[in-house]
């Protein structure tokens, strides 16, 4: 933290010098546009763009996983074209490709340009929603392999997985977009997002893993992951459908889905399965706790 006095400014204004690094790494000049939300005791000051002009990044590298990291932690932050100077031009694209809402690719003169289109107006409790009914499918999708082994169920899941980190990605990009307009809900839709995809991945291990490898207690496994999708839909829907009972409901559940997954652990085979489903617990229950926030927060 730092400590900066008030100044001056006229006779009506008052004011404070922003740090310069700050300025710097924000691509600030005199003139930019800033966003200011206050609030009773506090301030809150973002960088902001002038109406109709684009937020640009310029990148040098040559390692298309490297690039692609780049590419996606901009996405991320908002930027609206990214020019791309690199040797493996062909190799970036078919990473970047369908890895990230809105992007088009143009490449030119062995330069690449990325140009962002999502929509600005889009609802992240949208986003947030699609990526709940994808978790919500891929568990069927597991529960269908579980009772058939029927490869083609697991292939559509591990699809689905890869749509779940799209709409991932866009719901970041959404939320830190208009971070300026809800402040405080902030953390909570972060925390809902990471956790939906941990989910996923939770899933996309635990479906390879079974893909691989022989297990029992066939019958106790579907029963468990039945109750674990309910417990995970209970938590995801009362966030986002601002019930607190729910969320509750799920928070003081969390212990007893532990024990009953650990004891299925002794089970063939079955333990590293238990470790994905006793994160998805942990997930879940996070979920529900920032339902429970966002409850507090707007009777405050």
């Amino acid at each position: 933290m730092e400590i900066r006095k008030l100044i001056r400014i006229g006779e009506r204004s008052y004011g404070i010098t922003l740090p310069r690094e700050w300025v710097e790494s924000n691509q600030l000049r005199v003139g930019s546009p800033i966003k200011i939300l206050t609030e009773a005791n506090k301030i809150l000051i973002l960088p902001a763009t002038a109406e109709g002009v684009a937020v640009t990044a310029t990148l040098k590298e040559e390692d298309p996983e490297k690039a692609l990291r780049d590419v996606i932690a901009y996405y991320i932050e908002g930027v609206d074209e990214i020019d791309i100077e690199s040797g493996n031009i062909s190799a970036l694209v078919g990473r970047v490709e369908g890895r990230l809402p809105g992007v088009v690719a143009l490449e030119s003169e062995g330069k690449l340009k990325l140009r962002i289109v999502t929509k600005e107006d889009v609802n992240v409790d949208e986003v947030v929603r699609s990526m709940y009914t994808t978790v919500m499918a891929m568990f069927h999708l597991f529960l269908d392999f579980i009772r058939e082994h029927n490869e083609e169920n697991a292939k559509e899941l591990l699809r689905m997985d890869d749509q779940l980190d799209r709409l991932y990605f866009l719901s970041l990009r959404i939320i830190k977009k208009n971070i300026y307009q809800n402040p405080q809900g902030f953390v909570d839709y972060v925390i809902v997002v990471k956790n939906l995809e941990h989910m996923g991945d939770a899933l996309d291990r635990a479906t390879n893993y079974l893909r691989q490898n022989k297990v029992g207690c066939h019958k106790e496994l579907v029963n468990e992951f039945e109750t674990l999708q309910k417990y995970a839909e209970e938590a995801a829907k009362s966030f986002l459908e601002n019930r607190h009972e729910g969320a509750l409901k799920t928070i003081l559940e969390r212990e007893s889905v532990f024990k009953r997954l650990l004891a299925l652990s002794t089970c063939e085979g079955v333990a590293p399965i238990m470790h994905e489903a006793m994160l998805i617990t942990a997930l879940a229950a996070d979920i529900a706790e920032a339902a429970y926030s966002k409850y507090i927060r707007q009777r405050t």
